[in-house]
């Protein structure tokens, strides 16, 4: 089950349980969908409660799904805050693969870091 909602300019995405492509396509396609989203725009996915089950091409396929469902927005900046080292290994594989420079994520083993790398200012 992925559920998110916007905090103080974050859109917080929070996976629970059992989380495998198809949920994240969905949650890709849901968010592609999203209107009055900000030119820049902020999401920290907080994975310390999900179990991620994915093989290393679909890593790929989501990372180039996400850039071409998020064309309608200037910038997105993504922190994932995870403790699994499966996980720590998903999102820094997922961080490396961006095309464009509109695109930046990042992984924090803290939600306060994740929060503070995403309101800089670069």
């Amino acid at each position: 089950m992925i559920t998110y909602a916007y905090i103080d300019g974050i859109l917080h995405v929070t996976p629970t349980k059992d989380i495998y492509f198809k949920d994240l396509v969905s949650f890709l396609e849901d968010f592609s969908q999203l209107d009055n989203l900000p030119a820049n725009v902020k999401i920290l996915y907080d994975l310390r409660d999900a179990n991620v089950f994915l093989h290393l091409e679909e890593i790929s396929k989501l990372s180039n799904l996400a850039e071409k469902m998020t064309l309608n927005v200037k910038t997105i900046r993504t922190a994932f805050v995870v403790e699994d080292p499966k996980a720590t290994a998903y999102t820094m594989l997922y961080s490396w693969m961006p095309k464009t420079n509109r695109l930046k994520r990042e992984h924090f083993s803290t939600e306060d870091a994740a929060v503070l790398w995403l309101h800089k200012e670069e």
